[in-house]
């Protein structure tokens, strides 16, 4: 029982050492997530355009 106590103490303790963001910090981070989620995909399909183009010229 005393190791159930000794973790719960523990987890209690690292719980308070953890350091929330704020609302601005996680908006701007979301919003960078976001556009690059976005540019990265774009990126991904004008790519993949070119490789099907290609294939197409090749392969007839």
């Amino acid at each position: 029982m005393s190791k159930i106590k000794n973790f719960s103490e523990g987890v209690r303790k690292e719980w308070n050492k953890i350091s929330w963001p704020t609302q601005k910090e996680l908006q701007d981070n979301t919003a960078i997530v976001v556009l690059f989620s976005i540019i990265l995909s774009l990126f991904i399909f004008f790519i993949d355009q070119i490789y099907t183009k290609a294939l197409e010229f090749i392969f007839g």
